[in-house]
């Protein structure tokens, strides 16, 4: 699963430099291998997000520590899930940048 990979490699501070043929995820039976060991410390929740017609499925990394690994999958709707347009998104950005700017800093 791309998006597992893509978040594990984020939360290391890879991203994309990380070479993804390492990472094997098993859908199957819900287990991540790296270099084909199981990432002992490691929550990835997995979650879909419905934008429209579409339905994407992401994954959020997390370093725990510890000898366990987590692959949980969210079934139900996640209040800190949102999902914005490109134009929407920039818009957004720039009337919070802009009302920052104009506060009074105490």
């Amino acid at each position: 699963m791309w998006t597992l990979k893509e978040a594990y490699t984020k939360a290391l501070g890879f991203g994309l430099g990380f070479d993804f043929r390492r990472i094997e995820f098993d859908v199957e039976k819900n287990v991540v291998h790296v270099d084909n060991e199981i990432p002992a410390g490691w929550r990835f929740s997995k979650f879909i997000l419905q934008d429209g017609e579409g339905l994407y499925e992401g994954v959020v990394a997390e370093y725990l520590g510890g000898a366990r690994i987590e692959i949980v999958t969210e079934s139900t709707f996640q209040p800190w899930l949102t999902s914005h347009d490109a134009v929407l998104f920039v818009e957004t950005a720039i009337q919070n940048l802009t009302e920052a700017e104009e506060r009074p800093i105490s």
